[in-house]
């Protein structure tokens, strides 16, 4: 079984400098500044990762839920996003799906007051309708390239955190939150 302590591990042995291994699971790793540097920053790399190509392993897909809104003008219906979604890659019609058909559907992402809070939501004229979306598995069922992609990502922004000046590493390491959330809205 691989977690994320298996991949922070990896990417310490490529950074070297004989690292203790970091225990714990992602966010929640050990005290070490290893540890502490992979707590802010694991979840946004592999994120960041993870939409940079369609990796098949991430793939899923669910039924659209309507968020109760009235979509804007020109769209006829909005639908809530994935709650687990990294990026939407896809949206279809949820049956009657012709495979000779290849026209994509037009969609858009955007934001709008969904049960009193702000949420991304989904604009599109199907309905009912249905996404294809990266939804970030579990590192047990990663591809072996996008292990390999994860980790090395990881090395280096754990070098910059944990080897660098003192004062750019503690900036690399605050930049971890504000890189997950450029992450998963970056493109949407």
């Amino acid at each position: 079984m691989v977690t994320a302590a298996d991949i922070v591990n990896q990417a310490l042995q490529y950074i070297g400098d004989n690292m203790p291994p970091v225990t714990g699971n992602a966010p929640n790793f050990d005290g070490s500044t290893a540890g502490k540097a992979a707590a802010q920053l694991y979840a946004p790399c592999v994120a960041a990762v993870q939409r940079e190509f369609e990796w098949d392993a991430s793939r899923n897909t669910i039924a659209l839920v309507a968020s109760g809104n009235v979509a804007p003008y020109p769209w006829s219906y909005e639908y809530v996003y994935p709650g687990n979604g990294i990026e939407v890659w896809q949206v279809m019609p949820t049956s009657g799906i012709d495979p000779y058909d290849p026209l994509p559907i037009n969609y858009v992402v955007a934001n709008a007051v969904v049960g009193a809070a702000q949420a991304r939501v989904i604009h599109t004229d199907l309905s009912p309708a249905q996404a294809v979306y990266n939804n970030n598995p579990n590192e047990n069922t990663w591809d072996a390239g996008f292990r390999e992609a994860v980790v090395r990502r990881l090395a280096s922004e754990l070098a910059m955190a944990i080897s660098g000046k003192p004062d750019f590493a503690q900036v690399m390491i605050d930049s971890g939150g504000q890189a997950e959330g450029m992450a998963t809205q970056r493109r949407n």
